[in-house]
Order: C-alpha cells, then sequence, then structure tokens
C-alpha cells in the first residue's frame, strides 16, 4: 500500500503539473487566435476539471481523492465530496491512503455495474463533529448485499480468497484509532460510516 500511495502521490503531481502548464497554454492560443474557438473551451474546461485537485486540508486525503475523482471521471461515475481535512491530522499517511482508497475502490467497483449512468453516484463527507471526526462514504446500490461471518461483505468475486480485503482494511485502519465502523443499505443507497475520537 505504501508504495502504490507513492505512485498516486507522484502520478497526480505529474498531472496538476501538466494540466496547470496546458491550461497557461489553452489561454495563449486563445489570446492568439479566436478567444470564442469552442473546441479550446471545451479542452480548457477539460483541463481544469483535471486541475482542480481537492484542497482539504489535509496532503494525503487531496491526493487519495483526486485519484479516485480521476477513475470516476474516466467511468462516467458523480463523485461529490464534502470533507474537512484538517480533522484527521492525528492519523497517518498511509492509514488515510488505506482506509479511504479502498473505500472508496469498493464503491467504485459496485457503482460501476449500474447500467444506467444517472445512478451511478457516490457521496463522501469527512467532518469534525464534537469529539469525534464522523466519515461517510455513500454509493448508490441496487444489489442485494449480505454478509459473512465476519460481519464483513461477502465477496461477489470468483476469487474470493484472494479479495475481500478491503474492508478487513479499512476496519484494522479504523480500529487502530479505536474507532467503528458499521455499514448498511438504506433505501438504495449503500452507507459506510465511521467514527473516530477525535484527537485535538
Amino acid at each position: 500500500e505504501k508504495k502504490q500511495f507513492e505512485m498516486t502521490k507522484t502520478n497526480v503531481e505529474f498531472v496538476n503539473r501538466n494540466a496547470h502548464d496546458l491550461k497557461h497554454y489553452i489561454h495563449k492560443l486563445q489570446r492568439l487566435e479566436n478567444p470564442e474557438n469552442q473546441e479550446l473551451e471545451e479542452v480548457l474546461t477539460q483541463v481544469e476539471a483535471y486541475e482542480s485537485a481537492f484542497q482539504t486540508g489535509n496532503t494525503a486525503l487531496d491526493i487519495v481523492l483526486t485519484q479516485k475523482k480521476l477513475v470516476c471521471q474516466q467511468e462516467g461515475i458523480s463523485f461529490t465530496c464534502m470533507a474537512d481535512g484538517t480533522a484527521l491530522h492525528f492519523m497517518k499517511t498511509l492509514d488515510i491512503a488505506s482506509l479511504f482508497g479502498n473505500a472508496l475502490d469498493n464503491a467504485i467497483e459496485h457503482v460501476i455495474l449500474i447500467p444506467d449512468p444517472e445512478k451511478r453516484l457516490i457521496h463522501l463527507t469527512v467532518s469534525a463533529q464534537k469529539g469525534f471526526v464522523f466519515i461517510k462514504i455513500e454509493s448508490y446500490c441496487e444489489a442485494e448485499i449480505s454478509k459473512n461471518e465476519e460481519n464483513l461483505i461477502t465477496t461477489t468475486k470468483k476469487d474470493s480468497k484472494n479479495h475481500g480485503f478491503g474492508l478487513k482494511s479499512i476496519r484494522k485502519a479504523v480500529e487502530k484509532y479505536d474507532g467503528s465502523v458499521v455499514f448498511g443499505v438504506q433505501q438504495n443507497w449503500f452507507e459506510l460510516k465511521i467514527l473516530l475520537p477525535r484527537v485535538l
């Protein structure tokens, strides 16, 4: 996970740097050509979508969210986020990467199977509430969810021996900070809720 996070960090920084340069290049072209050029406007809109990296106040969270947002854009998934990353200051970088990376991977994996693109929805919230940090990841869900003997979701993959570690990793990261994890389906929304005691 450490190597994967370092690669993601490098890739996100590379994309942001190039998006930034490309945006300035497009602005120069617009000044030289017709500033109303529709094709340039469309390219600029796409570049700005890549460049608008998250700024939650937590670098590790920003990197994970930016990478997952790019995946969502490629797969036609609507990903919205309201996150106060400063509330996670007490967590280690790799724990943040593991927790949010696995949670969003799981959400993407299930939402991508929904045939109707309008229903491919994921929403993430991170907020400080009194003495706790509340994390909620919601994804639209039409599938039946069943739990196994470890109170984890039964994997739908054929190779079950090498899958189903996402929730285990999430639970492990949460327990490290004396937190709790609950999940279930409410009116076609799969909800993963995490509560962590807030360290000030």
